[in-house]
């Protein structure tokens, strides 16, 4: 199998557009100390990771939005002519959220600034009822999970119910798990094919190294999701910043540490191979300080894996020709057709008078099929089980890349490719 996934977006900001379920929306109103509202206040918004500047005036009636905005840390400052300059050093915005900052200047010099504390004002929200929970990259890369796939940590937000038996599994809200939907930095990855399988799956993966954070709407969904009845999470991606960070990783399971299931050791059947290694980097930084910012993941998988397998086959009596069947004494009766005289008119005949035997054709056939080794499975007299392990390896291969550059503060341009290839037999 062979997916390969590519997304270009272009963010081009406007006033009257709101967050997608890639960025944020941040606003807020500007008022004097008597409440007033402040017409024509310059604010801007400084990402502390990139430098990017965005500026905004507050209109006539104070109030000033910021759309599309990127996760990350963001510096607030408001400056206006007769009053001091008020700044917020430091807030966190996260993906799919909207945030209202309100800010209130003080009369006196603009070389004056007042520090503004964000406090509970960033957890007050006053404009997005969508219940759910943001899972940043800390807690992404250090949570343990099976796959390395980051809709495992589905099951931490309210309202997902985990399904027996599978990684990514479960409900959420009550709603079937073909009601979610995935998007990774806008762009729908929804697995459409066994989405009904109880499975929350992407279409592509989505290692935890590759994602900046994801945010999960569970009930209440506003615009930015809205579409469908179950789990809505937006996944974004890792991006560079003015400084360089990587990093390298390898997981490896081995069998020679597991234990044999307790089936097969009484089926003498030997413990299937387990040698399970993932490997990959990312790397992330700037092209151009200020301007131009990349970041890149590989994770390769190798697994050479067996699956048990279980089967029916022919009895050694059958593959000779030899039926045999219960009488209504419930006595073992064998039937050979090459030997039996039942045959003719008045069942008197030869069955085979040319003394063929098995056709070589059946014969033939018949020795495709393995000897049975389960006698407690088949019918007990012309069947049999067969049990033993049969070679299913995986080899994977997943690249994400991310491009971002700012022509000014009002243009900025963002790219992601990914690619993921996944062989094995089928």
């Amino acid at each position: 199998m062979l997916v390969a996934a590519v997304s270009l977006l272009l963010a081009i900001p406007g006033i009257t557009l709101s967050q997608t379920a890639a960025t944020a929306v941040i606003s807020g109103l500007v008022t004097d100390p008597q409440g007033a509202v402040i017409p024509g206040a310059e604010v801007e918004l400084l990402n502390l990771a990139t430098n990017q500047r965005q500026v905004r005036m507050t209109n006539a009636d104070g109030q000033y939005t910021f759309p599309r905005v990127s996760p990350g840390e963001y510096k607030i400052t408001v400056t206006m002519q007769g009053f001091r300059q008020a700044v917020l050093p430091s807030v966190k915005i996260e993906v799919a959220k909207s945030y209202s900052f309100d800010f209130t200047l003080e009369v006196g010099e603009m070389v004056e600034t007042v520090e503004v504390t964000a406090g509970a004002v960033v957890e007050l929200q006053k404009t997005d009822a969508t219940v759910g929970n943001v899972i940043s990259s800390e807690p992404l890369l250090r949570l343990p999970t099976l796959t390395r796939q980051a809709n495992e940590l589905l099951t931490l937000q309210p309202g997902v119910m985990p399904t027996t038996g599978f990684l990514t599994g479960g409900a959420v809200t009550g709603a079937r798990s073909d009601q979610s939907t995935f998007s990774l930095d806008g762009i729908d990855i929804s697995d459409n094919v066994v989405g009904g399988g109880a499975a929350l799956n992407t279409v592509i993966p989505v290692p935890v190294d590759s994602v900046e954070e994801f945010r999960v709407g569970v009930t209440n969904p506003n615009a930015t999701f809205g579409r469908s009845a179950g789990a809505q999470v937006a996944f974004v991606s890792r991006r560079g910043s003015n400084e360089f960070h990587g990093a390298a990783y390898w997981y490896h399971q081995n069998d020679n540490l597991n234990a044999n299931s307790w089936t097969n050791n009484r089926n003498r059947i030997p413990k299937p191979e387990l040698k399970d290694n993932r490997f990959g980097f990312r790397f992330g930084g700037p092209f151009w300080r200020n301007k131009t910012f990349f970041h890149v993941n590989y994770e390769g998988r190798r697994f050479p894996s067996s699956v048990n397998v279980t089967r029916i086959v022919p009895s050694e009596t059958l593959r000779r020709g030899i039926l045999r069947f219960r009488d209504n004494a419930g006595n073992i009766v064998s039937y050979d057709l090459a030997a039996s005289t039942l045959c003719g008119e008045n069942n008197d005949q030869p069955c085979d008078p040319r003394g063929l035997g098995l056709s070589p054709s059946v014969a033939a056939f018949m020795s495709l099929y393995p000897q049975g080794n389960d006698p407690t499975l088949g019918d007990g007299l012309n069947t049999i089980g067969f049990r033993s392990t049969a070679s299913v390896p995986i080899e994977t291969n997943y690249v994400k890349f991310h491009l971002t550059h700012n022509f000014t503060d009002k243009w900025q341009f963002t790219g992601s490719y990914a690619y993921f290839r996944n062989l094995r037999p089928t």
